[in-house]
């Protein structure tokens, strides 16, 4: 499993408390829907991953846990706002749009932040097993997408077999633990879900989540979910094969 060590999630409370504060400003209306959206979608992210020590990747988990956090927030303050009767059907659902919908974007602002804190302090000298990781991920998130794209004019069966693809070679690049394959799976699935389909979910935010009420941005949602989910599951599998070939690195990482 992942671990949750305190250095590695350092940013997240920090991350979560300003992307709330982002969501209640939104509300106000104090800025135009547009440039809230966009700061919404990566603020906690980029802050959880300014905070955050260790790797890239560290910083991409980070903001993902961090989205989760401000997923609950907006959902628990749009549901009571709303005045419906059955708060926690309405909760349940705009959790699960708004995690969806954050998920992908805070885990790019996690990872954004975590590259400009290295930078700034000067620590980006990797080691072989981290540069093989962030390679990994970078490649394993550009076949995703592609390998979505291409497909998606044949069947949406093959579709799915993109993220599997894309977390195997991610998963494959950073290491044989099943842990690292599992982090690395995780992260290349948000990043890819989130290049792909950042247009429908940009749709969906500025537009009040009203797209999501439709056959389309369920589907959308849902293929967030799928993607991660499948994107994971890639991973470990990367990292068992290479495990299994006597391929590991030895030192436990990638980035």
């Amino acid at each position: 499993m992942v671990s949750f060590d305190a250095g590695r999630f350092s940013g997240v409370i920090p991350g979560a408390l300003a992307g709330g504060g982002v969501f209640l400003l939104g509300r106000s209306g104090l800025l135009p829907d547009p440039v809230m959206t966009v700061v919404f979608l990566f603020c906690g992210g980029l802050v959880a991953g300014l905070l955050t020590r260790g790797r890239v990747r560290d910083g991409a988990v980070a903001g993902a846990a961090c989205g989760v956090i401000v997923a609950l927030i907006a959902a628990a303050f749009t549901s009571l706002s709303e005045g419906d009767p059955s708060v926690l059907s309405t909760f349940a659902f705009y959790a699960l749009i708004f995690t969806g919908l954050l998920l992908p974007y805070n885990a790019i602002g996690g990872a954004a932040g975590r590259a400009v804190r290295s930078a700034l302090q000067r620590d980006g000298a990797a080691g072989t097993g981290e540069q093989g990781g962030r390679r990994g991920i970078a490649v394993g998130t550009v076949a995703i997408v592609g390998l979505a794209l291409v497909s998606g004019l044949l069947s949406l069966l093959l579709v799915v077999a993109a993220p599997l693809a894309g977390g195997f070679i991610a998963g494959y690049a950073s290491g044989d633990r099943p842990k690292d394959g599992l982090e690395a799976g995780f992260v290349t699935a948000l990043f890819g879900a989130g290049l792909l389909f950042f247009i429908p979910l940009l749709w969906t935010a500025l537009h009040d989540f009203g797209f999501a009420d439709t056959f389309e941005g369920m589907v959308v949602i849902a293929l967030v979910y799928l993607f991660t989910l499948l994107g994971t599951a890639g991973g470990v599998a990367g990292a068992v094969v290479r495990g299994s070939f006597g391929e590991g690195t030895g030192d436990g990482g990638a980035g």
